[in-house]
């Protein structure tokens, strides 16, 4: 089932990718603040639509922009919605309201029939291109708990003032890319980092690619679900711990054979940081043991034990937890971060009066917008948000994208970057021995 579809027009194309990158959200005791409402909603398919009025845009123009919402079970819903580009603006009457980061709905939407529709204004820029709708959805059951809820999230590519054209994230910079990352673009104006060719089945090795020699290396280099056929052979060397993988030991003298990937007592794959230990080679597990095992050229990273809560968690400086120190917790702030390193986001935080604390900003009109119907709107409810959870309390204002918790919502892209920097999200540290080489097979 496609996540997600645009209306058939004859001069706007959209392209639909699946979100492939995800959050972990915080618990807390009036729900979850984070990004989505995957983390306490479940997740689920759902049909998100967006179609453009008018269907043929032009730089500069301001279109009515509809999403609409669909899905078996859910009797309300509710959208976040962010645009890379152009401005974004409400319309009376459609139960949304603009935060810094987007547009997030004041009111849920009845889905009666099956489906809820959310209308917005887009001002294109002045010059031809391309924008990107990032839309986080979610349908709810009313059965007052998260059970049964469900969240989805898609992308919309759509063009203005040009031709469509798709194109497809290319790492290796082979110009094939990778089918599952496409982005719509103007005709004629490739990205950066991005192909106008699909198909690449390997975007980590520019000697991968549809239509390249085939060489005897156990791999499909060619990109036709076939592996070493007609294979040209290659040079090999010396791999004296059998890892697959050769590196070059002091004072070893150089001894190529021409063959195929998987003749006995040699490699093809060059990178082995010590060539007399199986264990240590690239790709090889990184485990907290003060030694490269991946052949990176770092040394436990990622792996070291850490501690402490929200801003204050810290690494250790070695493979022992009692020697990792957490930071000094600091007064809560209205900024997105655990400052008092509680496990607790921005609760409790002093805004001036007439303010609340909203999406890292304390905002004026914020505190008084829970009550606020939505008269205009599918026959919306007007009961405002609650701090027990719930659908009631999940699916009503939130203000920032994503659920509510003590009746403060974070959206999904700020959360993302302080998420990123390491100041929200729980830190577990879970300890990996080392497998023998027995157990790794």
């Amino acid at each position: 089932m496609i996540r997600g579809s645009m209306r058939a027009l004859p001069t706007v194309v959209a392209a639909i990718a699946t979100f492939s990158w995800s959050v972990t959200a915080l618990a807390h005791s009036g729900g979850v603040a984070g990004g989505g409402c995957v983390g306490c909603h479940g997740s689920g398919d759902l049909e998100i639509e967006l179609s453009t009025s008018p269907v043929s845009i032009d730089p500069g123009d301001a279109v009515t922009v509809t999403v609409s919402i669909s899905g078996e079970g859910g009797s309300v819903a509710g959208m976040f919605l962010s645009a890379d580009t152009g401005e974004l603006a409400t319309v009376g009457g459609q139960g949304l309201e603009e935060v810094p980061a987007g547009l997030t709905h004041s009111s849920p939407k009845s889905m009666g029939g099956g489906g809820a529709t959310f209308s917005f204004r887009w001002t294109a820029p002045d010059q031809p291109g391309s924008v990107r709708f990032s839309i986080w959805a979610l349908a709810a059951n009313g059965n007052d708990g998260s059970s049964g809820d469900r969240g989805d999230d898609v992308e919309v590519d759509v063009v203005y003032g040009c031709h469509g054209q798709q194109y497809f994230a290319d790492f290796d910079g082979d110009n094939f890319g990778r089918d599952s990352a496409p982005k719509l673009e103007c005709e004629g104006a490739t990205p950066a980092g991005h192909a106008s060719v699909g198909g690449d089945c390997d975007d980590t090795r520019d000697t991968v690619y549809p239509g390249a020699p085939e060489f005897c290396n156990q791999r499909d280099d060619d990109c036709d679900t076939e592996i070493d056929e007609d294979a040209i052979p290659i040079e090999l060397f010396p791999d004296g711990d059998d890892d697959g993988y050769y590196g070059q030991l002091e004072g070893q003298s150089t001894d190529i054979v021409v063959g195929c990937v998987g003749t006995p007592g040699y490699a093809g794959e060059p990178g082995d940081c010590e060539p007399i230990d199986p264990e240590r080679h690239p790709g090889a597990e990184e485990i907290c043991n003060l030694i490269d095992d991946n052949c990176d050229g770092r040394v436990d990273e990622r792996v070291r034990p850490q501690c402490g809560e929200g801003w204050c968690a810290r690494e250790a400086w070695t493979c022992d937890v009692q020697n990792c120190t957490p930071g000094q917790p600091q007064p809560e702030l209205c900024n997105l971060l655990d400052d008092d390193c509680d496990g607790d986001v921005d609760e409790d935080v002093t805004c001036p009066a007439g303010t609340m604390c909203v999406v890292g900003q304390c905002r004026e009109g914020a505190a008084d917008a829970g009550g606020a119907s939505d008269s205009g709107g599918d026959g919306a409810s007007s009961s405002g948000p609650t701090a027990t959870g719930g659908d009631a309390g999940a699916v009503a204002p939130t203000q920032g994208g994503g659920c509510r918790a003590h009746g403060r919502p974070a959206s999904l892209i700020i959360a993302m970057l302080a998420l990123a920097l390491g100041g929200l999200s729980r830190r577990r540290f879970n300890w990996r021995a080392r497998r023998s080489p027995r157990a790794r097979e």
